[in-house]
């Protein structure tokens, strides 16, 4: 997985989004408010978050957006397979 940190918001809305954003490949990135929550979007729309009720640096964010999504991902390829 390919991703990018990038700050402030890239979607040009100011004040709302002042965490940190995690890009992906096929326009999957997650955003991060330095706190708690983990917002997914997709093609520029919100369509899952996650919470991680700990204190993190950066770092240990990044490492639990990739993480979350790694697990969804495996998962959707077995809900796939199942299918076949």
């Amino acid at each position: 997985m390919s991703k990018t940190i990038v700050n402030p918001n890239p979607f040009g809305k100011s004040g709302k989004y002042n965490g940190l954003w995690f890009f992906y490949d096929d326009d999957i990135s997650i955003y991060w408010n330095r706190s708690h929550t983990f917002n997914v979007w997709n093609n520029g729309k919100e369509v899952n978050c996650f919470t991680v009720m700990e204190s993190m640096t950066p770092k240990q964010a990044e490492e639990n957006a990739d993480e979350w999504l790694a697990d969804v991902l495996e998962e959707e390829k077995l809900r796939h397979a199942d299918a076949f």
